[in-house]
């Protein structure tokens, strides 16, 4: 099972910039050339890794503008990662920017690939009520319990990425690396 984590430059920049200006008192130009420093070695060896991977987690800008992310689970038709699917699109509303979630077929360095995206963020105050409304309307998750994405999701509530599709889709792939875990386990045994 290939899992790849893609993270676009702009985001990449703006969480290095955040972090490191913050954390270790770096000025903006420092972390630019710090990041082309090591892009070479980036681009040669990790990058191309994205195109076999099963399954990728991709972090763009948000149609909304940064600081809100797009992320998106980029799911390899016919690979190892067993797919989770939406029964149809939705929009959630409360706070801003509000959230949309939808699912469509793409190409992928060349590989037909299924893509489930979260574009904004949940309304916090009304999370849980979003949460069940998210794994209500997904397929193939094979929960152990009904609720069981939204009961960890409430977990996490306070941690980073739990308001947008950082942590609801990390979450979602955790549950289908479970998956696969359990099943080769039955296997073998």
């Amino acid at each position: 099972l290939g899992i790849y984590i893609d993270i676009v430059n702009d985001v990449k920049f703006a969480w290095k910039v955040q972090r490191d200006v913050q954390e270790r008192g770096w000025t903006e130009e420092q972390v630019r050339e710090d990041i082309n420093k090591r892009l070479p070695d980036f681009s040669k060896y990790v990058d191309p890794q994205k195109a076999n991977a099963d399954v990728v987690l991709r972090y763009e800008p948000s149609d909304k503008g940064l600081p809100f992310l797009k992320v998106k689970l980029i799911q390899k038709k016919g690979g190892a990662f067993p797919m989770i699917t939406l029964k149809k699109d939705l929009t959630l509303t409360g706070s801003k920017p509000g959230a949309t979630l939808k699912m469509y077929d793409d190409d992928w360095f060349g590989s037909s690939v299924t893509v489930v995206e979260m574009d904004g963020e949940i309304d916090m105050n009304n999370m849980e009520a979003q949460l069940k409304e998210i794994e209500e309307n997904m397929e193939g998750l094979n929960a152990k319990s009904a609720g069981e994405l939204t009961e960890a999701m409430l977990k996490l509530k306070s941690s980073p990425g739990s308001q947008n599709g950082t942590g609801l889709l990390q979450t979602v792939i955790a549950m289908k690396v479970r998956e696969i875990y359990e099943k080769l386990s039955r296997q073998a045994a």
